[in-house]
């Protein structure tokens, strides 16, 4: 990393300059190099340059991935205000970083798209790729940019932008693109999520993949969410139920696909022991040490016996599972919106958009096998009209094949849409490229699983004439993420119908380091 620094100080500084050079040599040597082991020197900063014009000291540091160069600044700042206030008198009024330049080792040439997430970025104005590396630019930075760590946060959102790119590059296949929007102005062509955490619309937590989401997000989750329930599901008169999301692992294994392919996608559940004695290493390692002993904990627990849903369709299909149904009483439409989806995603997360703890509306159905495409088509017809007309996004339909339903599958045959496993509805994000090139994100799929579900269940028709099930799940936490980087986060912006439900009088419970003010 290399920055340009600047630290303005209360007077003029010119007859402090021996003690300033010294300072910086010292500094260059300790504090420098702070946390750095032998053999590392490279990895650490060094003052490479510096030059004094009256009140103002000017800096060029550069660095390694050890003590970024931002980092160094606040030391050498704190450094020298304190041998200057004791010599001098001289306080300080002002640090900043003019420019921030860094460096990404990448396999991976710029191309149009992967520039346009990139320079997306709040705060990243130039990108390009020289010699195996990616040399991005950031804008200036104020003392309290540089002491909330927003330049590496800045660094590692572009890494989690390189990594995508390399995992859609290495899997990428033909799109069947079966039906599509009209082309729509994009007001807005910023990533969401940077604005996201400066406007405080959303707070890290710990936990990866996981946000906490304040007032203004969560009013226009709502909203959304109550859109997509009266336009989708009531309005084809799918009837709500409450399911459980812990799922045993009795259950899960009947689900297609999952735990036979893709168990490492499943967080996992360890009941405790009845006895209350079998913490009793923890707890005194705990009141001991303050530190939670993980090894001691997981010996006082009992075997894995549940997983978090992954799917949230589980419960639906237990539910009708060894039961016998008439087809006279056919469609059964059913939804849930009740609660977290969980999914530990084996391609990372990003942002708003891929994460490990999301909400859905789950929409299930079991019929007759006409009744199941008709009704897969009347939802998906739903979904792009609230798409389109209500949350005035572009969007295209795309035929997919599914993990369930790859087992001796090669292709789709989109001429007849019962041999359709999966539409998927996408939205164009502008933030990430033009609309030819770059990823759509997908917010909504819409599955028919013809017999695989009703097999696995064991699920049976009085006269067993044959029945079919679907499901299609609308990715509430998608639908947000793709509403906020068509329109972005200025409510007189958005359509007038989301507008008017929005309460603009909210109150964020702030402090002196949050939101990141700008």
């Amino acid at each position: 990393m290399y920055a340009d620094i600047i630290i303005g100080f209360s007077k003029d500084i010119t007859e402090a300059r021996d003690s300033i050079k010294n300072a910086i040599e010292e500094a260059n040597n300790t504090i420098m190099v702070k946390g750095i082991s032998n053999g590392q020197e490279n990895e650490a900063a060094r003052v490479t340059k510096w030059e004094i014009k009256d009140k103002i000291l000017k800096l060029s540091i550069e660095s390694g991935t050890l003590v970024r160069a931002t980092t160094a600044a606040l030391r050498l700042n704190k450094h020298l205000t304190n041998i200057l206030g004791k010599e001098f008198k001289i306080g300080l009024r002002e640090l900043r970083a003019e420019c921030i330049k860094f460096s990404i080792q990448s396999k991976y040439e710029l191309d149009e798209e992967l520039t346009a997430r990139i320079t997306a970025i709040p705060n990243i104005i130039d990108a390009e790729y020289e010699s195996g590396h990616i040399n991005v630019k950031i804008d200036e930075m104020t003392e309290h940019d540089l002491k909330n760590n927003v330049p590496d946060r800045l660094v590692s959102r572009v890494k989690d932008i390189l990594a995508q790119a390399g995992k859609h590059a290495a899997i990428a296949e033909d799109i069947l693109i079966v039906k599509k929007g009209s082309t729509k102005q994009a007001k807005f062509n910023k990533d969401p999520v940077q604005l996201a955490l400066e406007l405080g619309w959303v707070k890290e937590f710990p936990g990866r993949g996981q946000w906490i989401y304040t007032t203004p997000y969560t009013q226009l989750f709502e909203i959304i969410k109550r859109i997509l329930i009266e336009e989708v599901a009531e309005n084809l008169d799918f009837q709500p139920f409450m399911l459980p999301k812990l799922i045993p692992l009795e259950v899960m294994k009947k689900m297609p696909g999952y735990l036979d392919d893709i168990p490492e996608g499943m967080y996992y559940c360890f009941p405790p022991p009845r006895d209350p004695n079998a913490f009793s290493d923890f707890k005194e390692k705990l009141k001991i040490t303050k530190e939670i002993s993980k090894e001691t904990l997981k010996n006082a627990l009992k075997d894995p016996e549940y997983v978090l849903a992954p799917a949230q369709c589980e419960a639906f299909w237990q539910f009708y599972g060894k039961e016998t149904l008439s087809q006279d009483d056919f469609p059964f439409k059913l939804y849930d919106a009740s609660g977290w989806t969980y999914r530990w995603e084996g391609g990372g997360v990003e942002g708003m958009v891929r994460m490990h703890e999301f909400q859905r509306i789950e929409l299930t159905y079991l019929g007759t096998p006409t009744q199941i495409v008709e009704i897969r088509e009347s939802i998906l017809d739903r979904c792009i009209l609230v798409a389109d007309k209500l949350l005035d996004m572009e969007w295209r339909v795309n035929a997919a094949l599914p993990f369930w339903a790859r087992e001796g599958s090669a292709a789709i045959d989109i001429q007849k849409s019962e041999n359709v496993p999966a539409y998927d509805l996408e939205i164009y994000m502008p933030y990430r490229g033009p609309r030819d090139k770059s990823e759509w994100l997908e917010i909504t799929s819409c599955f028919i699983h013809k017999l695989k579900f009703v097999d696995s269940f064991s699920i049976r028709e009085v006269k067993n004439r044959e029945t079919w099930t679907g499901c299609t799940g609308l990715g509430l936490t998608r639908w947000i993420a793709a509403f906020l980087a068509t329109h972005g986060f200025k409510p007189e912006e958005w359509p007038e119908n989301i507008q008017k439900k929005f309460n603009k009088n909210y109150k964020l419970p702030t402090s002196l380091m949050w939101p990141q003010k700008r």
